[in-house]
């Protein structure tokens, strides 16, 4: 089983951070074009991809493949489990992201809100720590009942967890 976390707003506090690392392979973008039905060619075919980015080293991973990347971090590790998005407003990428570029993700609890619901700021960098992209998230985390359950059911049978 997979190892995720599961935070209730009671555990977080403001500027609470976590970090991730990822990366993509062209079998990822593929399956992702393919469950999407995204056929732009910057995404499948090197040439096209050159066509809007001379420099570029390989296709496109697709936005919306980062984007649903990072936001499967609010329900797996950040908060966690249990955790509902309401909102997720990213930037527009400075600048493509190729299938085996790693970029890191840092979410930072920026506030509190009443009703267990957390506003995250979203930043995006490259393996060089420049700055490609950022966002925020208003999330719906667990409540004290969830965590219970998930420690009684979940956090049991994984490596880790809360």
């Amino acid at each position: 089983m997979t190892r995720t976390r599961c935070l209730t707003a009671n555990m977080l506090e403001e500027g609470m951070r976590h970090e991730a690392r990822l990366a993509f392979t062209r079998e990822q973008v593929d399956q992702y074009c393919d469950l999407v039905g995204d056929y732009n060619a910057i995404h499948r075919d090197l040439d096209a991809a050159r066509l809007r980015f001379p420099d570029i080293h390989d296709i496109v991973v697709p936005g919306g493949l980062i984007q649903t990347t990072v936001s499967a971090l609010f329900g797996t590790l950040f908060p966690g489990d249990g955790t509902l998005g309401l909102t997720f407003c990213p930037e527009r990428f400075r600048r493509p992201i190729c299938p085996g570029d790693e970029i890191g993700v840092t979410l930072t609890v920026a506030r509190i809100l009443r009703g267990g619901i957390v506003d995250i700021a979203i930043e995006v960098r490259d393996a060089a720590g420049e700055p490609l992209s950022s966002g925020t998230a208003r999330v719906l985390a667990p409540d004290q009942a969830y965590q219970d359950w998930w420690q009684e059911n979940v956090d049991a049978t994984t490596e880790g967890g809360c």
